[in-house]
């Protein structure tokens, strides 16, 4: 079997080498358009649990990474005066320099044939091949080729970055957060095993424009961010190899295979390089097409379909994850006065991927302080000893809850019940509707209930906002007793967690603050549901751009998942959907 390989990057390389070992296939064929010794961008970061992955696959190159780069477990989130040192996973960064070294040096001992400085601008050229892979990258010559049977989509981010390096052998990883006249500056600075660490700066449009970046030339840029970043940088220059500022594209691909041709690494899919994976997941990609090559080699399309069919789902899923922690990134300005304790933990938290209790488990001692800090803002009280956030004690208006668990059935415990009749002990809300104002307060004022909420799921937000129910919240306010809390419920659609859509919902819950309104409850609409995690999403964007009190109904069936969204910062209180309530209103 011949196999070419178009791209001499990481995907390409450990490709090669797996295609080699044990003489599996006797004529493997890599092309690269560069020069072996071309800069390739500064250092790579590998995630606890890819390298295990590359050991099984290769023990001799992950021995080698191993020894090139450095590992840590910290990491150092500085804002504005604050540090804090957090324990997370292991990381392992070396330079990617060094990385495709080793690599390259693997594949040709195992006798693959490497050919540096061939420019692939036809697959035509490569028609004697049995199976052609493309691992060229973003800027993929086979994906264009091969453009109306894969489908690619790609969508810009909306921010800048540069990925640069200084002339400091940093220990552990920090994220550095720089509010200026100008706007914000965020910086990533992370080790690569050499005498040099890596800096990626990431600034809004808007913050570019401001501070006359987007006029600078590279070499003006990086002497102005020498003076925002100087407090962090110990008088080190940031120095850059090759192209500068960018903004970074999101691929996906209908399809990544085609005929005999497929595609693999950063050629088929990207991930925002903000969760440090694009590496593993190209390391990755080539594992499984090794695999599946392997498993039947006399039928390559049927390898290459199953191939994509067991990484596509897990590609997809680091995908999501990326973009929740793009999405923090680029909104991170809307938490720069909470707490540090509080910024830090919602920095280690930001894809939505690692739950309250991953964090306890890594860093113990941060969670205790985080806990005891919890508690004692919500009770006023300073604590050493806490139980976790959900069991705070919280506060709707003048209403007094024991904890931050809501339900809507009866349950033993809860904080707040809605919908169901109020018990001693046990607050409850009641769903009142915009067709039966008058009546509803009515009936939930003789039953006792301590809340009232103006159920609006009927309409679309956008809706809502055009025609805002001005009437039925004075009426609610007006008919509800004195000194009791008043609320909305709001219904979001697939779709609300878009940029657009998300700033509908806030500006609707700015008009419902206006009301007097004490708290939203924002849950899934019935009709047209978004995904898991999208109001979730919303929610705190409302929570930390209005003064309400937000209450998210977003399919949560644990206190570890209502720990995570409430320790984070992205709602107040949380429903929880336990087995029993599953289809309860």
């Amino acid at each position: 079997m011949r196999v070419d390989i178009i791209g001499g990057g990481p995907a390409g390389l450990f490709l090669a080498i797996l295609l080699r070992r044990d003489r599996f296939v006797d004529d493997v064929r890599l092309f690269e358009r560069n020069e072996p010794d071309a800069s390739a961008g500064w250092a790579v970061v590998f995630p606890e649990g890819s390298l295990d992955a590359l050991a099984r696959a290769d023990p001799g190159a992950f021995e080698a990474i191993e020894r090139a780069g450095v590992s840590w477990t910290q990491v150092e989130i500085r804002c504005r005066d604050s540090l804090y040192l957090v324990e997370g996973n292991r990381f392992h960064g070396i330079g990617r320099d060094a990385l495709l070294s080793i690599l390259r040096e693997r594949a040709t001992e195992l006798g693959a044939k490497l050919h540096y400085g061939q420019r692939v601008t036809d697959l035509a050229d490569h028609a004697g091949a049995d199976l052609v892979v493309g691992a060229d990258g973003p800027n993929s010559v086979v994906r264009a080729q091969l453009e109306h049977e894969v489908g690619p989509h790609v969508e810009h981010g909306s921010f800048w970055y540069g990925w640069f390096g200084i002339e400091a052998a940093r220990p552990t990883f920090a994220y550095l957060f720089v509010d200026t006249e100008w706007g914000l500056f965020q910086g990533y600075v992370y080790p690569s095993g050499q005498s040099w660490s890596s800096l990626i700066i990431y600034v809004s449009e808007e913050t570019r424009q401001r501070s006359g970046l987007s006029e600078m030339d590279v070499e003006e840029s990086l002497r102005f961010c020498e003076q925002v970043f100087a407090a962090h940088l110990d008088g080190k220059p940031i120095l850059r190899r090759g192209p500068a500022w960018t903004r970074f594209r999101h691929l996906r691909c209908d399809s990544w295979h085609a005929g005999n041709v497929v595609l693999i690494g950063d050629a088929a899919h990207t991930a925002h390089w903000s969760i440090g994976s694009g590496t593993r997941l190209a390391l990755e990609d080539a594992i499984a097409l090794a695999t599946q090559l392997r498993a039947q080699p006399a039928r390559i399309p049927d390898a290459l379909a199953m191939y994509e069919k067991v990484r596509r789902d897990r590609v997809e899923r680091f995908q999501d994850a990326a973009r929740l922690s793009e999405w923090y990134f680029d909104n991170v300005r809307r938490y720069l006065d909470f707490e540090p304790i509080q910024f830090a933990y919602q920095l280690v938290a930001r894809s939505w991927r690692i739950t309250f209790a991953d964090i306890a488990k890594r860093d113990p001692d941060f969670i205790r302080r985080f806990n005891a800090w919890f508690h004692g803002r919500a009770t006023g009280t300073p604590t050493e000893i806490a139980p976790s956030p959900v069991f705070a004690p919280a506060g709707i208006g003048g209403l007094r809850l024991a904890n931050r668990v809501v339900t809507t059935v009866p349950t033993e415990g809860a904080g707040l019940v809605i919908g169901a009749p109020p018990a001693p002990g046990r607050p409850a809300a009641a769903l009142v509707s915009v067709g039966r104002l008058e009546p509803d307060l009515a009936a939930a004022c003789d039953a006792g209930y301590q809340l009232a909420l103006l159920d609006l799921t009927a309409h679309p937000v956008a809706d809502l906002l055009v025609d805002p129910p001005g009437r039925e919240l004075s009426a609610l306010r007006a008919r509800w007793p004195a000194g009791q809390p008043v609320g909305a419920v709001l219904g979001l659609a697939a779709g609300c967690g878009g940029a657009l859509r998300t700033a509908e919902t806030v500006a609707l819950s700015h008009v419902l603050e206006r009301s007097e309104v004490d708290v939203v409850l924002l849950r899934a609409a019935a009709g047209d549901p978004p995904p898991p995690g999208q109001v979730l999403q919303v929610a705190d964007a409302v929570r930390n751009e209005t003064g309400l009190t937000v209450i998210v109904d977003d399919g949560l069936r644990t206190l570890d998942a209502a720990d995570t969204a409430i320790a984070a910062g992205r709602s107040d209180l949380c429903v929880l959907r336990f087995e029993s309530d599953a289809g309860e209103a």
